[in-house]
């Protein structure tokens, strides 16, 4: 299942699609542990979309909900503000990785 793609009736009329990345999200919900999952950037927000048992589920994020996005060994992370946490994606199979931190990066600063 390809993650990183969205419809187009999904943006807003004036949102444009940045880098995108698929990979293995680590984040604990009850015993699971381990999601496939993929960050889509636009212009203007986040969206995180994860395989749920077959059906692709969506989050999307401000710029502003983001405290910082870096990399640290194999490892993405996305640090979100207390509660949250920070949210790790490893054996990342689509997309650019420095691209997509350059990216968000850039919408933080």
């Amino acid at each position: 299942m390809d993650l990183t793609t969205i419809d187009e009736y999904e943006l807003y009329p004036t949102e444009k699609l940045g880098p995108a990345l698929q990979g293995t999200l680590l984040y604990k919900v009850g015993e699971q542990t381990e999601f496939e999952g993929a960050y889509i950037t636009t212009s203007e927000r986040l969206i995180m979309s994860v395989d749920m048992n077959g059906e692709p589920y969506k989050r999307v994020f401000s710029y502003q909900d983001i405290v910082s996005v870096f990399v640290e060994r194999d490892a993405l992370f996305l640090e979100f503000p207390q509660g949250m946490g920070k949210m790790a994606m490893v054996n990342i199979t689509k997309g650019d990785r420095d691209e997509f931190v350059q990216f968000v990066d850039e919408k933080l600063n």
